[in-house]
């Protein structure tokens, strides 16, 4: 069987259709299937070469050294199962390792944005509701958004729109 020549398949599909956003589970269904097809064309041929009995071929032919050629041919034929010259798995495996460790990076950020997206929240909850805060209070919680009385803006309450951002307006 082919089955020696080419090694057991590293790639764990259950794992691997569990990472598959569902989004692209069609995708990797034709991606698994042509895998399989591959493997299975692989599987079809035997490992090693058929045996042909030369001599059989010697006792028909009128003249059986025309067979000879043939049979030293055939016992010095070797197809040798291709090498990475390039070295592309050792490239692949590098890549793999760093982007390991830029996941782990990446991971290790959207922790911390969690964080304090969760302390964000936690203090948005001890706020009172929306219709029960008073201008007072908003001016408490929120200074910076809050209208002051001291500085009265101009419609739209925007800072864009104000006279003292606008290059335009007259002094």
């Amino acid at each position: 069987m082919a089955g020696k020549r080419v090694a057991k398949t590293l790639v764990d599909w259950a794992a691997f259709a569990e990472r598959v956003p569902p989004a692209e589970k069609d995708i990797f269904r034709l991606f698994k299937a042509k895998s399989t097809g591959f493997i299975t064309k692989i599987h079809q041929f035997p490992e090693n070469l058929p045996a042909i009995d030369f001599a059989a071929y010697k006792k028909i032919l009128n003249n059986p050294k025309l067979v000879e050629p043939f049979e030293a041919g055939y016992a010095a034929l070797s197809i040798p199962y291709p090498s990475d010259k390039d070295n592309v798995k050792q490239r692949v495996v590098a890549q793999e390792k760093e982007t390991e460790a830029d996941m782990k990076k990446q991971i290790e950020g959207l922790q911390t944005m969690i964080q304090e997206a969760q302390l964000m929240l936690d203090k948005l909850d001890t706020l009172p509701k929306p219709y029960e805060m008073t201008h007072e209070m908003f001016a408490d919680y929120f200074p910076e958004s809050a209208v002051d009385p001291e500085k009265p803006t101009m419609y739209p309450h925007a800072k864009p729109y104000q006279p003292e951002n606008n290059p335009n307006t007259l002094k």
